[in-house]
């Protein structure tokens, strides 16, 4: 999966899927996956790729960084529905200077296309808690096999 950004054709460094099935907790009162539970699939997703790469949570917390999302964007297709098992291809686009991942959520069974989206994360020094204007050692270290 590659992601179109700015007109250009980017394509990942690496890529992880993660399968959610849509439960009656996700749900609105018009039975369909309520719009703020996509930040929670992305999550799903992003967790699948940081576990990837070697760098989850814990990972993290252990180098000293931190990665918050400063910025979110979700574009919705179609709506998923109780029971419907989605697919979350979640992809690194960018990390020299910012990470950026992107996500697609589609249907496990047709494939068809339910939501589009990114999130933007800065490294956060724990200890200071000052933003890092460039990608600590640590990430270059762990996205390297896939740079190949």
């Amino acid at each position: 999966m590659g992601c179109a950004l700015g007109g250009w054709f980017v394509k990942p460094v690496v890529s992880a899927t993660a399968t959610v099935r849509a439960q009656f907790y996700d749900l609105d009162p018009m039975s369909i996956v309520w719009h703020g539970n996509y930040a929670k699939f992305f999550e799903v997703g992003r967790c699948a790729l940081l576990s990837k790469i070697g760098y989850d949570y814990r990972a993290m917390e252990a180098s000293g960084y931190a990665w918050p999302v400063i910025d979110m964007h979700v574009r919705y297709y179609r709506s998923l529905e109780l029971g419907q098992e989605a697919e979350i291809v979640s992809s690194v686009s960018e990390w020299e200077n910012r990470l950026k991942i992107t996500y697609l959520i589609r249907d496990k069974e047709t494939g068809k296309k339910f939501t589009t989206g990114h999130t933007v994360h800065v490294a956060l020094d724990m200890r200071s808690k000052e933003m890092q204007w460039e990608t600590p050692p640590v990430l270059r270290e762990k996205l390297a096999p896939f740079l190949v």
